[in-house]
């Protein structure tokens, strides 16, 4: 048996400590962390250290990014990329990329939908 009804959900969704980094992506700025125990920068954020250390500093990064794997599919342009300052990768949305651009920076993106996006770093555009 199978009942059809429609269903109306509102809600809000809220960030906790991720709303700085979550702010950051809205104006196109890369904000980390820093870990005060063992001073390893994330980006995307990491609440936790890998050395297990809670303890950490907001900081913002210049925003630029070498791609190291890029691939494409139905759902658009992906890429894990390297953030200058940070220790570790990150999977992002590329915009308006060449198959042979490598580099990038981060841009805004849209409020309703946050999300990590790059777009390439041409001549004069750093």
């Amino acid at each position: 048996m199978i009942i059809k009804q429609k269903l109306d959900l509102n809600y809000t969704l809220s960030f906790g400590k991720m709303t700085r980094w979550v702010s950051g992506l809205l104006e196109g700025k890369a904000i980390a962390l820093k870990c005060s125990q063992c001073e390893k920068s994330s980006f995307p954020p990491q609440r936790i250290c890998d050395c297990s250390s809670s303890k950490n500093e907001w900081f913002e990064l210049s925003g630029k990014a070498n791609i190291l794997v890029k691939t494409s599919g139905v759902d658009g342009d992906f890429a894990i990329a390297k953030f200058e300052g940070s220790d570790n990768s990150a999977v992002v949305r590329l915009k308006g990329f060449k198959i042979d651009e490598m580099n990038g920076k981060i841009s805004s993106c849209d409020p309703s939908k946050p999300s990590l996006n790059l777009i390439p770093i041409k001549s004069g555009n750093e």
